[in-house]
């Protein structure tokens, strides 16, 4: 992926707010689903069964089939929210990558970079995400970048429960609306919790810095691991529009 200097183009009118959680199982694989199935998915030794808690039985090959199509899934309309990129890892499909373009709240025209782990019980358990731009939000630990799913799932309900809905509750995390619902109980950061309740103009100013450092060069353009498929270049703005049109290319190709 590339960016030109001014990798963000917020737009407010563009960004619908997504419910925080819908609960709504996945629709049947249709037939773009079954082509995300390779055939390695199909082949290789048997492997033991596991059974979920729902009762069905399936071996890590369907485990992975069913992690492509639920990043499949992303793309449909409603599921992804708007400014959240994901894709999976080059090595491995148990962890994804992700950069979120921050539109509205006290991060307004951040660029936060993020990593889903996703836990061999999934989905019987949660995924992990863990913030690589450091931000002072009382829902990210500050040692490791840690983000606090537990506050939205206090249980995670496999099969209605999904990876959508995580990344849906990530952005919102970042909107006044959840930070005012927010408890100690709740917050990893109490610091960041605290300055939220009882002094917001330094929780804003803090807020301000951390937007500042997403969007420096030394942040966008640092290197990444290297199974990290999410990569920004510097261009100029003659290949910043040539980039821009072959996405719009791509997209309505899409479409057909």
């Amino acid at each position: 992926m590339a960016t030109s200097s001014h990798p963000v183009e917020a737009d407010d009118s563009m960004d619908v707010d997504t419910p925080v959680k819908s609960r709504n199982a996945l629709p049947e694989e249709d037939q773009a689903a079954q082509n995300m199935i390779s055939e390695d998915d199909l082949k290789g030794p048997a492997v033991p069964l596991a059974i979920d808690t729902t009762g069905r039985f399936y071996s890590e090959h369907m485990r992975r089939c069913e992690l492509r199509i639920e990043l499949m899934r992303l793309n449909t309309l409603g599921h992804n929210p708007r400014g959240v990129y994901v894709m999976p890892s080059l090595s491995s499909i148990n962890v994804w990558y992700g950069v979120m373009f921050v539109k509205r709240g006290y991060w307004r025209d951040a660029v936060i970079r993020f990593r889903i782990d996703i836990p061999r019980e999934y989905p019987k358990t949660h995924p992990i995400i863990t913030l690589y731009t450091s931000v002072s939000h009382p829902l990210v630990r500050m040692e490791d970048g840690r983000f606090a799913l537990e506050h939205q799932f206090t249980q995670w309900t496999p099969y209605s429960d999904y990876i959508f809905h995580a990344l849906n509750y990530l952005k919102n995390a970042f909107k006044n609306r959840v930070l005012k619902q927010l408890q100690p109980k709740d917050c990893y950061n109490i610091s960041a919790y605290m300055k939220f309740k009882n002094d917001l103009p330094q929780f804003r100013e803090h807020a301000r810095i951390d937007v500042m450092k997403s969007r420096t060069p030394e942040a966008l353009y640092r290197q990444q691991p290297r199974d990290c498929p999410i990569v920004f270049s510097q261009l100029s703005d003659e290949q910043y529009e040539s980039a821009k049109q072959q996405m719009r290319l791509f997209a309505d190709s899409l479409k057909q």
